[in-house]
C-alpha cells in the first residue's frame, strides 16, 4: 500500500475485513496459542509432531494482518499484533533461529525427532514468512528491535550456507526453501548492506541446480511456467525475489524474466474465477475442475502486484481485480469466521480447517497454510487499488471508499463491483494529476465531469485544479459469457463486470445440480443484473437464477460456475 494514502473500504471488501479482523484475526492468538507454543517448545522433549511448514503460520499470520489494519485501521488488531510480535522476538533463539525445531536442525532440513534426516522440513521458507511479516510491521510501527531480528535471523543463513559451506539447496525442497531469495532482496533495498545481495546472488545461481526450478533458464528460452523442474505455487515467492533484483541492482533482465513467467501462467493456468493453480501447481490449461488452492492465488495474485508497481501495466490489474472479487472473496465465508482451501470452479465451499484437517495440532486445530493466509488474499486490495504513482493519483478499482492523500481528499460511492452508476467526489488544495482506469471487461466507459480527460491506453488522464471536482462513472456491466474448453468443451462462464456468476443449489430450488444447469445465450444476450434488495445482485437466465461465484455455496449447498449451453 502506497504509505502516502490513507484509504476506508466501504463496500463489500471493506465489510467483509471488518468481518474478518473481528472474527478470525484477533481470535487467533488465544484460540490457537500453538502459533507461539511452537517456538517456545521447541528444544523439549517429547518435541511436537510439527508440519514441514508449521513454522510459516505466525509469518504469514502477521503478513495478513498487516494488510488487513492498513484497510480497516483496527487499533485493537494493531496493538494484538504488536503484542504477539514482542513474545516472538523474545523466543528467537541467541544464534538468530527463528523457527520450531530443536537446536541440532537449525536450517538443516531435519524435524527434531529425526535430526539426522534431512530434506523433510521448510525451515528456511519458514523463516522467509516470519522476516517478511515482520519487516512490514516495522514499516508500520517503526520499532528497530523488528528489523534487528531479522537481520540476526539473515546472519544465521550467511553464517550457514554458501562459501566454504553447503548451498542452501542441500537442505531440499527448493521450490520452498530458496524463497529466501525475497527477504534478501528487500534487506539489501531496506538496509544498503552489501552482504544480503551478495546472498542473494548466491541463492540466484542455487536456482540453476538440478534440485532447484531453473526458472530463469526456462523463462529465457521462451517456455512456459508449468514447463519448468518446480512448477509448484510455491516456486512464485522465489520469483518474486527475481523479479526483486530488478529494483536492486537496475538490470531490467530480471523484469522480462519475470513478466514472461507471469504472462505464461496468465495464458495457460488461471481459472474463470481469476485464480492460479490446479491441484497446487501449473499444469498447462485451467479447465479440470481441480483443487484450487487459496495459498496458489495469494501467491500469484502478490506477484502481480509487484509487476503492477514496477511497470504501471493496467493488464496486471484487470487479471488482480478478477481474481480479487471472485476468487479471493470467495475464498471467505461471508461472516469472516472462515476461509477455504479449495475454491473450486464446481463444488462445494468447505472451511479449510475440514478440507485439510491432516494439518490440525494440538494447540492449533484452525492454524494450516490457508487459514494463515486468506487475509492477506483479500486485503492486499491495498497495494494497487488506488496508489500514487509519481507525483500523479491513480484510481483502478471503484468500490465505495474514502482516501486521504497529501494535498486532498476523495469519496467514491456507488454499489461497484455492482450494476450502477458511481460518484467521484476530489477535493484538492494542489494542482493533482489524476487517472482513472478504464476496466478491461466494459466495452463503454462513460465519464460525466467537466473537465476534460484524455485517453492513454487504459487509463483517462486530466490535471485537476485546486477546488472540488464531482464525476460520474458509468462501465458497460453487459452479461457477457466465456467458453469453455477440454472438460469444460460446450460450456460457458458468465460474467458482469469483473464478477463472475453461477448458480447454487440453495438459491435453485428443484433444479437438479448433478449436471450442470443449461442456459441459453439468446436470453442473456443485453441483460444486466437485478438488485436483490438484500445486497446480492441476481442474473435471471430462464428458470435459473446466477449470484455472484463469490457467495455460490455459502450455506453448503452444492454451486456451478460452468453452465452448459442450449443447443
Amino acid at each position: 500500500m502506497d504509505k502516502a494514502l490513507k484509504i476506508c473500504l466501504k463496500g463489500v471488501t471493506g465489510t467483509l475485513l471488518n468481518q474478518v479482523s473481528e472474527n478470525w484475526l484477533k481470535r487467533i492468538p488465544a484460540a490457537d496459542p500453538a502459533i507461539l507454543g511452537m517456538f517456545r517448545d521447541r528444544d523439549l522433549a517429547p518435541y511436537r509432531d510439527l508440519l514441514p511448514w508449521s513454522g510459516e503460520f505466525a509469518g504469514k499470520h502477521l503478513t495478513g494482518a498487516y494488510f488487513v489494519w492498513r484497510l480497516t485501521g483496527d487499533t485493537e488488531l494493531y496493538v494484538q499484533v504488536l503484542s504477539l510480535i514482542d513474545a516472538l522476538l523474545s523466543l528467537q533463539d541467541t544464534d538468530g533461529y527463528l523457527g520450531c525445531y530443536s537446536k541440532d536442525c537449525h536450517l538443516t532440513g531435519a524435524f527434531s525427532q529425526e535430526p539426522e534426516k534431512s530434506g523433510m522440513t521448510w525451515d528456511a521458507w519458514n523463516h522467509y514468512h516470519v522476516m517478511y511479516g515482520l519487516l512490514l510491521w516495522y514499516h508500520a510501527a517503526g520499532n528497530a528491535a523488528y528489523l534487528a531480528g531479522i537481520e540476526k535471523a539473515a546472519a544465521l543463513f550467511i553464517r550457514k550456507f554458501y562459501g566454504e559451506n553447503p548451498p542452501l539447496s542441500s537442505i531440499g525442497n527448493c521450490e520452498m526453501n530458496l524463497a529466501v531469495l525475497h527477504i534478501f532482496v528487500l534487506l539489501y533495498e531496506e538496509t544498503g548492506k552489501t552482504e544480503y545481495l551478495h546472498f542473494a546472488r548466491e541463492i540466484e545461481r542455487d536456482l540453476s541446480s538440478e534440485e532447484a526450478g531453473g526458472y530463469i533458464e526456462n523463462a529465457l528460452e521462451g517456455r512456459d511456467f508449468y514447463e519448468c523442474r518446480k512448477p509448484r505455487w510455491e516456486s512464485l515467492h522465489v520469483i518474486l525475489g527475481i523479479l526483486e533484483l530488478y529494483p536492486a541492482t537496475g538490470e531490467e533482465k530480471y523484469l522480462k524474466i519475470v513478466r514472461q513467467i507471469a504472462d505464461s501462467i496468465l495464458k495457460t493456468d488461471v481459472h474463470n474465477s481469476g485464480a492460479f493453480s490446479t491441484d497446487e501447481q501449473a499444469i498447462g490449461h485451467p479447465y479440470k475442475n481441480g483443487n484450487i488452492e487459496t495459498c496458489c492465488a495469494v501467491a500469484f495474485d502478490a506477484l502481480l502486484t509487484r509487476l503492477y508497481q514496477l511497470t504501471g501495466d493496467a493488464g496486471y490489474i484487470d487479471s488482480l481485480e478478477r481474481a480479487h472479487y471472485n476468487a479471493m472473496l470467495g475464498a471467505w465465508h461471508p461472516s469472516g469466521r472462515w476461509s477455504t482451501y479449495n475454491t473450486p470452479m464446481d463444488g462445494f465451499r468447505r472451511a479449510n480447517f475440514d478440507d485439510i484437517q491432516f494439518q490440525c495440532r494440538p494447540g492449533s486445530p484452525e492454524l494450516n497454510c490457508c487459514s494463515v493466509n486468506a487475509p492477506r488474499g483479500i486485503a492486499e486490495l491495498s497495494s494497487w487499488a488506488v496508489c500514487m504513482r509519481e507525483d500523479t493519483l491513480v484510481v483502478n478499482t471503484y468500490e465505495a471508499m474514502n482516501v486521504e492523500g497529501p494535498g486532498f481528499e476523495m469519496e467514491i460511492d456507488g454499489a461497484y463491483p455492482f450494476p450502477g452508476k458511481t460518484g467521484i467526489v476530489i477535493r484538492n488544495t494542489e494542482p493533482l494529476k489524476f487517472q482513472l482506469r478504464v476496466p478491461g471487461w466494459s466495452r463503454h466507459f462513460e465519464i460525466f465531469a467537466e473537465e476534460s480527460f484524455l485517453q492513454d491506453g487504459a487509463y483517462r488522464k486530466a490535471v485537476l485544479a485546486p477546488g472540488t471536482h464531482r464525476f460520474t462513472l458509468q462501465p458497460d456491466y453487459s452479461v457477457h459469457t466465456e467458453e469453455g474448453a477440454l472438460d469444460y468443451q460446450g460450456f460457458v462462464s458468465v460474467f458482469s463486470g469483473p464478477l463472475l456468476y453461477g448458480a447454487d443449489a440453495g438459491r435453485n430450488p428443484g433444479v437438479c445440480m448433478e449436471t450442470a444447469p443449461v442456459i441459453s445465450l439468446s436470453a442473456l444476450q443485453g441483460s444486466t443484473p437485478e438488485d436483490g434488495k438484500d445486497g446480492l445482485f441476481r442474473i435471471h437466465a430462464g428458470g435459473l437464477v446466477l449470484t455472484p461465484f463469490y457467495r455460490l455455496g455459502e450455506d453448503g449447498a452444492f454451486y456451478r460456475s460452468w453452465l452448459r449451453i442450449a443447443p
